[in-house]
């Protein structure tokens, strides 16, 4: 029971401190052109946070990849008003349903360009930790930075739905580990 308690007094402090500062994109060492910004779509902002990535030339491809609720023409108009002529480097993957299946989509987008050693993961602040250990299990040769969607959370707006947010996480966290093993 005290184990169960540490563990998850652990995650509370780690996902509100917004997980290891070492993993999170600040500017990366190497040109463009071996880096990706992957958006894992689902969350409010993320979309628009890997454009602005990709605008500001931090990657020389731009993946968005999971279940959009947007229509896929009104996000490839978005980046088009946004991106401009930078279209040939936009790729689009619709298919993934979970985390998991973005990992296996981004894999093997990777086979067919393996220039690409780093990649920019987009994504909420709560789901960065869980999307950092799946992608790291299924594609481990490649550096992976962490970027959330947004960087401070407001906890004056609703803090059970956030505290709900973080333990839901937490047990997928949990579950993944043991799924992995």
């Amino acid at each position: 029971m005290s184990i169960n308690i540490f563990a998850l007094t652990w995650w509370l402090i780690l996902i509100f401190n917004t997980f290891p500062k070492k993993y999170y994109f600040t500017n990366l060492d190497s040109s463009k052109y071996d880096s990706a910004i992957i958006v894992l779509t689902g969350g409010k902002g993320r979309i628009q946070k890997g454009i602005n990535l990709y605008k500001n030339n931090h990657g020389s491809f731009l993946f968005i990849s999971g279940v959009f609720h947007e229509s896929e023409l009104e996000i490839k108009q978005k980046i088009e008003r946004q991106v401009f002529n930078h279209n040939c480097c936009v790729v689009y993957d619709k298919n993934a349903t979970s985390t998991f299946e973005n990992a296996i989509e981004v894999k093997n987008w990777l086979v067919e360009n393996p220039e690409i050693n780093n990649l920019i993961l987009v994504s909420s602040y709560y789901h960065l930790p869980r999307s950092f250990i799946i992608f790291k299990n299924i594609i481990g040769e490649k550096r992976i930075f962490l970027y959330p969607a947004k960087y401070k959370i407001k906890m004056d707006s609703n803090i059970f739905f956030h505290v709900k947010l973080i333990l839901t996480e937490y047990f997928k966290v949990i579950y993944t580990i043991v799924s992995l093993i």
